[in-house]
């Protein structure tokens, strides 16, 4: 962080009157004795920490005899290349490498020696036995983890990481003009790590919390689904979330492979089979946390990466897991419990009550209560109300962790997967096979005709028949889908449609409020406001189904429930990016490539294993060498990307896929056809005003032969050549109005030419301090005149006034109407602010609605703008 003035945290109000709009406070928690600090918005900076690279070791390939050994070896273990692969392409590279002394492997057994002394430098897999008995006979099986201490150890004294670990609980606030806002991000931003500081520094006052993040889940390795893969991921909650969640040193990494319990037809599904599994399951997670859940008691020193010994206490901070493994992890019965929920004690029957609350679930109250009834009989009794099993749970054993608290919302698996694809998606589809063929082929063609923009997928064969086991994909339709529908769905076709798209239209607002990567109290408090109302769309939905033969059960869906913990959850642990589930399903697919292409497909996590060692040892080693190489401005990777041109850089905008130079003529006369250069000469006089003095230094004016009424030629006094540059990309940064970060977005204006198919993307503008609207791109071009170069775009504009339609406003819909084509204008590419993406209204061709729900910051950016909406404005 940039370095400002101390403030005195007990002159609470001092600090107001003096505050600035948009400051930032820090304070931290008062075990670390660190000031509370209060910095100006352009001041405060995240997550920007050097490493001091003399702390690193310079030969960092070690075991590997050279750094040319490990840089072959790494590139094999990205491959994947078995061992037959691997002896070919060694033999290829002894062929033509031009400097044999400096390249020792000769084989992959070679090779393989070198990957197996990587584990005495970094921790590696091993295997234990767990025996849990079963109808009186001992049931054994092989545990295969790498040990969790040692593996945090690693990143905890890791050089590269130590500067971006934050060991203190930090209060955010954000100054509005009058008051203090609180926001949220980092798990140490919010209240749970607080709360274990506190108790750390009651028992050791130098003690600093370690916030684990774990995430569990059952995968299919094998091609039919007979292998599978029940894997354990760890990361560090100390660490901002983009060194977290990366792939680099300090992401998430497999630590274990839970023992997977066959069963035969006969008992599958008897209770007491289905406890003894939930057994197995929590057995492997108490050998697993044996050491942290000691030290959580008592800590430990540790020698950090930055040469300072602090003294640890691990606690787990959130299990990421869907609904399934939350189960597991919680011991309730599930769906079928009488409290099927594993966070609060909702009785079954009631999951769609959304404006009831009910007690949440308490660790230490179950474990009392558990160890106070001693017969199995008893037990069960006092805990089959509660929906609980009666099975010793392995995170009881560790300090300052709650299971049931720790049991984090899962946008994926609830939201995106979950209350979009399984739930709302069918009801829609259902209702357009009633509405008929056209109702389906209306609702395809559109998702077929939308318009492509970066990062959001293209559905060219529709979605009415579409299935996907992407759930990026399920996420993209559900941005799209409410554009596509509204007018398939109006109140005069379908009263019922229109219930359903309402009810999306909240489930829209609340999965976009949930991707925010900071949230404040007023974001947050905009979340349970919507939530209220999707819980009041929901019942007037149900409403309209009353009579159908077949009326869906919502209360029988646990997804429609638990984003009732979601804002707990961000006060409680940080915004939930930091719980997701997303980033760990990932982990998935390496997995099963290291499945097909390098193991026997025999007893294969000890193979898992061992792959994932030398992952872990390429991962660190590249992670050092690249610090290294930095430092020393060497590039070792590949050749350095080509340095952007300043020339093509007007202030927040970059212009680049520029065409061929050409006189103002001849650029004017490529679109002679076309209304929007109409005037086009007076357009760019009136838009130069602006930018060319009215007398420039020369004593010139410009001057305008009107010799045919679409190619205008400028010339002035001096009979000087204009010529202009064509560009067909732009890259706008802007500041998110959501993370305060700079964001990008990367348009495109190509038009259509043969074999090329028009793309001209839309944007937004600000043509004055209080005006805002929105046009598309027609021409991005720079004006070069008298050695001075101005960056233009010649726009076609829409307007909002007397755009909106009843209904709009219930499905929040921001429309647009597109002016005639002559109407363009042309302005300064520094007025524009960001891209948006309009949907064409496939009943009126000069309506357009805004995607709102594109990303976070486009959702904020339309409120103000569109505010009659019915939705919470902010």
């Amino acid at each position: 962080m940039s370095s400002c003035a101390t403030k005195d945290p007990s002159a609470h109000s001092a600090a107001i009157n003096d505050a600035q709009i948009d400051d930032i406070k820090v304070e931290y928690h008062k075990s670390s004795r660190r000031p509370t600090h209060i910095y100006s918005f352009e001041n405060f900076k995240r997550n920007e920490r050097t490493v001091d690279l003399d702390l690193l070791t310079p030969e960092p390939w070690k075991p590997f005899k050279t750094r040319l050994d490990f840089e072959v070896a790494e590139v094999i273990h990205e491959a994947k290349l078995n061992s037959k692969l691997t002896d070919r392409l060694l033999k290829a590279v002894h062929k033509i490498l031009q400097k044999p002394c400096d390249f020792t492997l000769d084989s992959s057994a070679d090779l393989n020696r070198y990957w197996q002394s990587a584990k005495m430098y970094y921790p590696s897999f091993t295997t234990e036995e767990i025996t849990i008995p079963y109808k009186g006979q001992p049931k054994t099986f092989e545990f295969h983890s790498r040990p969790l201490w040692d593996w945090i150890l690693s990143q905890v004294r890791d050089p590269l990481l130590a500067p971006h670990f934050e060991w203190d609980a930090q209060r955010l606030s954000k100054f509005d003009g009058t008051k203090w806002v609180r926001f949220y991000d980092e798990p140490w931003t919010a209240s749970k790590f607080a709360e274990v500081q506190s108790h750390i520094s009651s028992v050791r006052p130098d003690g600093k919390p370690l916030a684990i993040i774990l995430w569990a889940d059952t995968s299919v390795l094998s091609t039919f689904g007979t292998q599978k893969g029940h894997y354990i991921v760890a990361r560090i909650g100390n660490l901002p979330q983009s060194i977290r969640n990366g792939n680099s040193v300090g992401g998430g990494r497999v630590v274990g492979f839970v023992p997977i319990v066959g069963a035969n037809a006969a008992e599958q599904g008897k209770p007491s089979f289905v406890n003894w599994k939930n057994a197995v399951f929590h057995e492997a997670f108490r050998a697993f946390l044996k050491i942290v859940a000691r030290l959580s008691k008592v800590g430990q020193v540790v020698h950090c990466g930055d040469r300072i010994s602090r003294v640890l206490f691990p606690y787990i901070h959130i299990l990421s897991a869907d609904y399934e493994e939350q189960c597991r992890f919680a011991l309730i019965r599930g769906l079928g419990g009488n409290a099927p929920c594993p966070v609060c004690l909702v009785p079954k029957g009631t999951l769609s009550d959304l404006r009831t609350r009910y007690a949440y679930r308490v660790a230490a109250e179950v474990q009392e209560l558990v160890h106070k009834v001693e017969s199995k009989k008893a037990k069960e009794a006092a805990l089959k109300p509660l929906g609980l099993r009666a099975v010793k749970n392995a995170l009881w054993d560790v300090e300052n962790s709650d299971v049931h608290e720790a049991t984090s919302f899962d946008r994926l698996h609830a939201y995106i997967i979950g209350l979009f694809q399984k739930h709302l998606l069918p009801e829609i589809k259902t209702l357009l096979e009633d509405m008929g063929r056209w109702a389906e082929t209306t609702f395809d063609e559109g998702f077929q005709n939308m318009e492509r923009w970066p990062n959001l997928s293209h559905f060219t064969h529709g979605l009415f028949k579409m299935d996907f086991s992407d759930g990026k994909k399920w996420e993209h339709a559900s941005k799209i889908l409410l554009h596509v529908a509204y007018n398939i769905f109006n109140q005069e076709r379908s009263l019922k449609g229109f219930a359903l798209l309402r009810l999306f239209r909240s489930w829209q607002e609340l999965n976009t409020y949930l991707t925010f990567e900071v949230q404040t109290s007023v974001t947050i408090s905009a979340f349970e406001r919507t939530l209220l109302r999707f819980h009041d769309r929901l019942a007037a939905y149900n409403q309209h189904c009353e009579g159908d033969a077949e009326v869906k059960n919502w209360d029988g869906v646990i997804k429609i429930h638990s984003h009732l913990h979601a804002a707990r959850d961000i006060r409680r642990k940080g915004v939930i990016a930091n719980m997701d589930t997303k980033v760990n399903e990932k982990m998935n697919r390496p997995m099963r490539e290291t499945y097909h292409r390098q193991t026997n497909f025999k007893n294969v996590e000890p193979q898992l294993g061992k792959f994932d060692d030398r992952d872990q040892a390429a991962v660190s080693i590249r992670a050092h060498l690249d610090a290294l190489d930095k430092q020393e401005n060497l590039v070792h990777t590949g050749l350095p990307k080509e340095p952007k041109s300043i020339e093509w850089q007007f202030a927040q905008v970059y212009l680049g896929s520029r065409q061929k130079p050409t006189d103002f003529k001849d650029f004017a006369a490529q679109a002679a056809h076309d209304d929007a250069f109409i005037r086009f000469r007076q357009k760019l006089t009136d838009c130069l005003t602006d930018l060319i003095p009215r007398e420039n230094p020369r004593g010139n004016q410009l001057l305008l032969n009107r010799r045919a009424r679409n190619t205008p030629t400028i010339h002035n006094s001096d009979k000087a050549s204009f010529i202009v540059t064509e560009c067909e990309y732009l890259k706008v940064d802007y500041e998110s109005t959501v993370s305060w970060r700079t964001a990008t977005d990367r348009l495109y204006c190509r038009p259509s030419r043969p074999g090329r198919t028009e793309r001209c993307d839309c944007v937004m503008v600000q043509m004055s301090a209080n005006d805002v609207t929105f046009a598309r791109l027609v021409r991005l071009f720079v004006y070069f005149s008298e050695g001075n170069r101005y960056a233009l775009a010649l726009v076609h504009p829409f307007t909002a006034d007397r755009a909106a339609r009843d209904g709009d406003a219930e499905l929040g819909l921001c429309r647009i109407r597109v002016q005639p084509r002559r109407s363009s204008m042309i302005i300064p590419v520094r007025s524009i602010i960001c891209g948006v993406l309009v949907v064409a209204d496939n009943e009126n061709d000069e309506e357009y609605t805004i995607m709102d729900t594109l990303d976070q910051d486009i959702f904020l950016r339309l409120m103000p703008l569109f505010p009659n909406r019915d939705m919470e404005i902010i």
